[in-house]
């Protein structure tokens, strides 16, 4: 029996997500071969820098955001391509779409996948593969987030983990407190957002301290369709608050507008850019090229919401998990000993195993 893991892109740095997993097991003539996440480039222009593997018997998409799903457009439509029923509502027509549960666990090429919910975004899971000793691939998750759920995963050997943020470690609720003073602000805050992820788990928060005067874009997911959603979608404890919260048309006059997209390059995030006077915009995740020139010019503003996880997040996550290699994906490790010391002596940044 064998198992090799090939991260075909995002080792090292921020970029798409595509990880190819190969098990040779002893009774079988071919080896089976899996491709974790088939993500597009972040930046316009881009390559996304992966080509799809050759005699793949099937494709495990994480969540719907582009640096995961992205490359699906170039996808042979007879490869199986497994995601939860929120995500393939994202996800290219022309596939051979297979569902995948919330949590829960589904036999593909006679290998026994694990998914449970990655508390990042609506329908989001990591991946736990029963072959040689166990596979984690955590696709990208957060310990913090009110409103998606992160269910703990079983042990595993190897764990590939969304280290997006580095070692940083300053909590959601220091996040929180920061946003709250933009608040002051004569402007509108315009917040370009994820659809799927943190524009409902942001407005949902601003409900939850009492204030009401924010609008969703009819692109962002709404309250309804995350409660009517299947089990383990949502952390139990914001229904209540999520009920309250009706949908209602679209209000750019509100004081906190929440819209698509999260680059400000689409959507209707690009039309009200193009209003400096009106609107003051503040970006909370990653920044392409447009937005850190805006930020560094002053004409608009970062301020971090947390959907990946902090280092202390990284430590838990890596010892429940026990394992032997771990890899952190999608950041620079500039000093592996660092990392080593925040995480333990399982750290490398091998992109071959």
């Amino acid at each position: 029996m064998k198992v090799i893991i090939d991260i075909l892109s995002g080792a090292g740095r921020k970029t798409a997500a595509a990880i190819l997993v190969t098990y040779e097991a002893d009774n079988q003539s071919k080896p089976i071969r899996f491709l974790l996440d088939a993500g597009g480039a972040l930046e316009v222009g881009e390559d996304k820098g992966w080509t799809q593997p050759d005699h793949l018997d099937a494709i495990f998409i994480s969540h719907d955001h582009q640096d995961h799903m992205g490359g699906l457009i170039d996808i042979d439509s007879q490869v199986p391509v497994y995601a939860t029923l929120p995500v393939q509502q994202q996800l290219p027509a022309h596939l051979n779409l297979h569902t995948l549960p919330i949590c829960g666990t589904t036999i593909v090429s006679g290998i026994k996948v694990t998914t449970g919910s990655a508390g990042h975004s609506f329908g989001g899971v990591w991946l736990h593969l029963d072959v040689g000793d166990g596979v984690f691939y955590s696709g990208d998750f957060s310990l913090e987030s009110g409103l998606y759920p992160f269910t703990m995963p079983p042990q595993a050997n190897v764990a590939l983990l969304d280290a997006s943020y580095g070692l940083y470690d300053n909590s959601l609720e220091q996040c929180k407190n920061a946003l709250l003073h933009y608040l002051n602000d004569e402007r509108a805050l315009l917040m370009p957002v994820p659809q799927t992820g943190r524009a409902l788990e942001m407005a949902s928060w601003l409900t939850s301290i009492g204030f009401h005067d924010w609008s969703l874009a009819e692109d962002c997911i709404a309250p309804e369709n995350v409660l009517d959603g299947p089990e383990g979608c949502v952390c139990a404890e914001i229904r209540p608050v999520l009920q309250s919260m009706k949908s209602q048309p679209f209000n750019p006059d509100a004081k906190v507008v929440l819209c698509g997209d999260p680059d400000g390059l689409g959507g209707e995030a690009a039309v009200l850019l193009q209003q400096p006077e009106r609107y003051l915009p503040v970006y909370t995740g990653h920044l392409p090229e447009h937005a850190r020139q805006a930020v560094s010019e002053d004409r608009a503003h970062f301020e971090r919401w947390n959907v990946h996880p902090r280092k202390q997040d990284l430590k838990q996550l890596v010892d429940h998990l026990g394992c032997r290699i771990c890899v952190p994906l999608f950041h620079t490790m500039k000093d592996l000993n660092e990392w080593r010391q925040a995480l333990g002596p399982s750290v490398t940044a091998d992109s071959y195993i």
